[in-house]
């Protein structure tokens, strides 16, 4: 079991004010809506998209309904959902594609064409490919980008707590009609750069660096998945990370009877490659609360769900794994605080006890307001260290 963050109420960053936006009454009329915009639309599989500028809105409390109903209903991008304005999605999509990062579809698939390298990288077709989770996976959208265009194919599962979310995942994935399936064909505009704080093993003909770039063809193609029967198939399960008592390690499924999610890689301790994109912003404008006792002190302290988060989520992730969390409610600077317990250089250090660190980032354009420079979203690539729990 992962060791606590060294999380104390006054090392996270200040609380969010609550939220429709937190509750699961928002989100079941949200993808019910979307349900029903799937078959309104003219455009078959059309429904509707949560910009960023929506999601601060409301967070804000502007309910301008002409507005509202501008930002929402976006005809144009049928598969995506989250942060595209930002072009999230695909900067996410390449990162995770880079060759330098270690779990990338180069680094774990052999290529017929270069079997010199796939046998200096032990690779062939029995080599089990990474996992993936998506929490709070909404339409679904990202798990089939990564399928279609990311080449990943190994297990990939995303859970949501709202029934109408997963009913939503499923048909669009059944129909395909996200927008990963439109075209093979990759956005090769975007120049930014994808930063990893570690340093990786050269790759070939290469001087080691601690740079993940993904600004070049080959490492920004996309990767076209091989025969669907080779794929293991997407599955969508309705899942409260908050709310569940299933057991997250062998032992605890153990100590349960042998009762556990069937769905969950418990012989590898966690996947591979755990996905937040924006759960973690939704959580955080929850205004449930739970009661937990006061270390030493015998007292019951009222603490926020979205507090109980980042060491729940770390669970999920095998030591050794990945969590790549985006939001547009937290900067860089506290996302990394909320998941390590820390600033600085010292969230950079992958030795020491189980837990995170800082492993990567993405960027994305930036913009000075007020005398302060900001971006209006952020990515952070967490690692989850190997030591003893």
């Amino acid at each position: 079991m992962a060791s606590e963050n060294p999380q104390t109420e006054e090392s996270h960053p200040q609380l969010l004010s609550p939220s429709e936006l937190g509750t699961k009454e928002y989100w079941e009329t949200f993808y019910d809506r979307s349900l029903s915009h799937i078959s309104s639309k003219r455009k078959p599989g059309a429904h509707i998209t949560p910009t960023p500028e929506y999601i601060t809105q409301k967070a804000q409390g502007n309910n301008d309904s002409d507005d509202e109903e501008e930002e929402v209903d976006d005809d144009d991008d049928p598969g995506t959902s989250w942060f595209s304005e930002h072009n999230a999605p695909e900067k996410v999509l390449k990162f995770l594609t880079s060759a330098k990062f270690p779990l990338s579809p180069r680094n774990t698939l052999p290529r017929s064409s270069t079997s010199a390298t796939n046998k200096k990288k032990g690779l062939d077709k029995t080599t089990e490919q990474p996992s993936i989770l998506d929490l709070g996976t909404g339409n679904g959208s990202m798990l089939a980008l990564l399928r279609k265009r990311g080449g990943f194919k190994g297990l990939m599962v995303g859970v949501d707590y709202s029934p109408r979310s997963v009913e939503l995942a499923r048909e669009l994935q059944r129909l395909k009609i996200h927008s990963a399936y439109e075209s093979d064909d990759y956005d090769d505009t975007d120049e930014e750069s994808y930063t990893s704080d570690a340093v990786q093993p050269p790759e070939p003909d290469e001087e080691e660096d601690d740079v993940v770039v993904a600004d070049n063809e080959s490492a920004t193609e996309a990767i076209p998945v091989p025969d669907e029967e080779e794929s293991t198939e997407i599955r969508f399960e309705e899942w409260d990370i908050l709310g569940s008592t299933d057991p997250l390690t062998k032992e605890e499924k153990k100590a349960q009877g042998g009762k556990g999610l069937d769905w969950f890689p418990y012989e590898k301790g966690g996947f591979d490659i755990v996905l937040d994109k924006g759960t973690f912003d939704a959580v955080s404008l929850s205004d449930e609360v739970v009661d937990e006792g006061g270390k030493g002190s015998g007292k019951i302290v009222q603490r926020r769900v979205c507090e109980r988060y980042p060491d729940i989520a770390t669970r999920l992730v095998r030591k050794g794994g990945f969590l790549v969390v985006t939001s547009c409610n937290w900067t860089e600077e506290e996302l990394i605080q909320w998941f390590t317990g820390r600033t600085g250089e010292e969230a950079k250090d992958e030795n020491g006890e189980d837990g995170l660190y800082v492993w990567g980032r993405v960027e994305y354009p930036r913009f000075q307001f007020g005398g302060h420079e900001g971006q209006g979203v952020c990515t952070v690539c967490f690692r989850r260290r190997c030591g003893k729990a």
